[in-house]
């Protein structure tokens, strides 16, 4: 709850245009991305929900986006990647857009390539550096295991590009999620086993 408010507030209310929400498997990234859509969704003029795990080319995102935001009036992607991504920054200003990108670690190396892309997959840097330094009002929510390298320079507590990295559940609220799944409060085995997966409530439903 204190993070879709915190969420919440950066969007409606600072017009931040670039938000990430980071955090390993299992946090809850997207069950959290799907709550705040729901909330703030009726204050956009356009929805555009997208799943990366498949790794789809920044060229098919990008028209499917444009086709929408448009009301089906761009059929055709420009010459370059970068007209492309200027048509959408376009309609970004005119509407209130929220597009979310979900799974975003699916076009990054990962690794000792933490933050770096995909090869092929380089014009989602290009695609998220625009939209984080272009004017509009419309914002762009990415959830990732890792930060895409562009939010290290952008993002900022005072910028319009903002990242949040989720923590594992805390203590009381975890003591709280074990009792549910029926572990007993006996002894410290629960919090032996809330300590050993960090928190990490998919981790724990496994365990």
């Amino acid at each position: 709850t204190t993070e879709r408010t915190n969420l919440a507030s950066w969007i409606l209310d600072d017009d931040c245009r670039l938000v990430a929400l980071l955090g390993m498997g299992g946090m809850g990234k997207t069950a959290l991305a799907v709550k705040l859509s729901e909330e703030i969704q009726p204050e956009f003029d356009y929805f555009i929900w997208r799943s990366l795990r498949e790794a789809p080319p920044v060229e098919k995102i990008l028209m499917d986006v444009l086709k929408f935001v448009s009301d089906q009036q761009e059929t055709e992607l420009a010459d370059t990647l970068g007209e492309s991504v200027t048509h959408l920054i376009h309609y970004l200003q005119e509407s209130r857009c929220l597009l979310v990108l979900d799974n975003a670690e699916s076009i990054l190396q990962g690794g000792t390539q933490a933050g770096q892309y995909r090869e092929g997959y380089e014009g989602y840097g290009t695609l998220i550096q625009r939209v984080g330094e272009s004017r509009h009002q419309s914002c762009l929510l990415l959830t990732s295991r890792e930060k895409p390298k562009e939010l290290v320079r952008l993002a900022g507590p005072h910028h319009p590009v903002r990242a949040l990295r989720l923590q594992g559940l805390k203590s009381n609220v975890g003591q709280a999620f074990l009792a549910k799944e029926g572990l007993e409060d006996s002894d410290d085995q629960w919090k032996q086993i809330f300590d050993y997966y960090s928190g990490n409530p998919l981790a724990l439903k496994i365990a």
